[in-house]
C-alpha cells in the first residue's frame, strides 16, 4: 500500500514536471498547450468552479474536473514526445533538488520568525494589559 501511494505521489510530481516542459516544448500545439496551461491555472487558482465551503460538493469537483484536465493535457500530446518531456523533467527535478531545499529551509525560518514576531507581540500586549 505504501509504495503504491508513494509511486502515485512521484508519478504526479513527474505529470506536473512533464506538463510543464511540454508547454515550452516546439513540437507541442498550440491547442495542447492551451490545455496544460488552463489544467495548471486550475490546480493552482484559489477559486473553484463549485466553492469548497458547499459540503461534498465542492471538494467533488476538484476530484473531477483536475483529474479530467490533466488526463485531456496528457492525452493531448503524443505519448513519445510526453516521454522525452517526462524524462527532461526528472533530470531537471535532480540538478535543482538543493535550490529546492534551500527555498524550504527559507520558508521554514521565515515561518519560525514570524511566529517569535507574534509571540513577542502577544507576549507585550498581555503584559500590558496585565493578564
Amino acid at each position: 500500500m505504501k509504495s503504491t501511494f508513494k509511486n502515485i505521489l512521484f508519478n504526479f510530481r513527474d505529470t506536473i514536471g512533464a506538463l510543464l516542459v511540454a508547454i515550452k516544448h516546439p513540437e507541442v500545439s498550440v491547442w495542447s498547450k492551451i490545455i496544460i496551461a488552463v489544467a495548471i491555472a486550475y490546480a493552482l487558482s484559489p477559486v473553484d468552479i463549485i466553492p469548497d465551503f458547499i459540503p461534498f460538493l465542492g471538494y467533488l469537483d476538484d476530484a473531477v474536473i483536475l483529474p479530467f484536465l490533466f488526463f485531456l493535457a496528457i492525452q493531448s500530446i503524443p505519448q513519445p514526445l510526453f516521454e522525452e518531456c517526462k524524462l527532461k523533467a526528472k533530470n531537471a527535478f535532480k540538478k535543482s533538488f538543493g535550490f529546492v531545499m534551500l527555498g524550504l529551509l527559507f520558508v521554514l525560518v521565515a515561518w519560525v520568525i514570524i511566529a517569535g514576531i507574534i509571540y513577542a507581540f502577544v507576549a507585550l500586549i498581555l503584559r500590558i494589559i496585565k493578564l
